[in-house]
């Protein structure tokens, strides 16, 4: 494209000279006019020529992208709550309920059968703690009610099942049979010898604060802080988080509270 410029320069000056016989006479009597103008020319072709020449722009170097970390698990603080139950718009959710009824913001089991619900709720941790507020309002004799808090067994995780069994409520006794507490696991072959053995437990007709506390391999049972109940495993490192059954039968009770806390 500048070879071409160059050249319609020359045929223009050419023109220019051949037609300056004809044109102004202070062109013709100024040679120094025609240099000054070859020069601009010249001039002007270098510039084009400059401006036009191809630059070579060198690659810049990629700047690698900033890598951002994965953030770290963290494991939470003791005493998390990780779900609490609000029963204020009844049992709407709670997935296999059956013979319970909401009373004034709490649940009561019906006493003609068993009663079940499931926890809406898994926890992702391993080691975790369910408490219960119960009151046991009353059993149906002669063969006694229980209430337990079960989650079944699943791959590589022993299930268990953490209560209260043999409610025959304030009648006689004459054989001195008593409540028990008692942790076992599913199945029950996976506890060691001296593991899951029953106490007696009278819970009475008062509010209590049931907790099961499962640590790694090993579940433990506890009224209002004291424990009453163990069971360990021997055949997995860890223990089922779930799905988190509550059940009873031939007992009526009340629940005001349960939580799913962290250990």
């Amino acid at each position: 494209m500048t070879m071409a410029r160059f050249d319609h320069a020359l045929r223009m000056l050419y023109v220019r000279t051949q037609l300056s016989s004809t044109e102004s006479p202070l062109l013709r009597q100024s040679p120094v006019l025609l240099v000054l103008l070859v020069g601009f020319l010249l001039f002007s072709l270098g510039a084009c020529s400059a401006g036009t020449s191809s630059t070579t722009v060198s690659p810049q170097a990629s700047v690698p992208a900033a890598k951002h970390p994965s953030p770290t698990p963290t494991s939470l603080p003791a005493g998390t709550v990780l779900y609490k139950a609000d029963w204020s718009h009844g049992l709407a959710g709670w997935q296999g309920t059956h013979g319970w009824k909401v009373v004034q913001g709490q649940i009561e089991s019906d006493s003609s059968g068993s009663a079940a619900f499931t926890i809406p709720y898994r926890p992702s941790v391993s080691d975790y703690a369910v408490e219960v507020r119960i009151q046991v309002v009353r059993s149906m004799p002669p063969n006694g009610g229980y209430f337990l808090i079960s989650a079944p067994k699943s791959p590589g995780k022993d299930g268990y099942h953490a209560g209260v069994l043999g409610l025959e409520g304030s009648a006689p006794r004459p054989n001195g049979a008593h409540p028990q507490s008692q942790v076992y696991l599913d199945p029950s072959d996976d506890m060691p010898q001296g593991s899951g053995i029953p106490q007696d437990h009278e819970p009475g007709s008062g509010w209590h604060t049931y907790r099961v506390e499962v640590r790694g391999n090993e579940a433990s049972l506890l009224d209002d802080g004291v424990q009453i109940g163990s069971a360990s495993s021997q055949q997995t490192d860890v223990l089922s988080n779930g799905p988190i059954v509550f059940s009873s039968e031939l007992v009526i009770l009340h629940v005001n509270g349960l939580r799913i806390l962290t250990l």
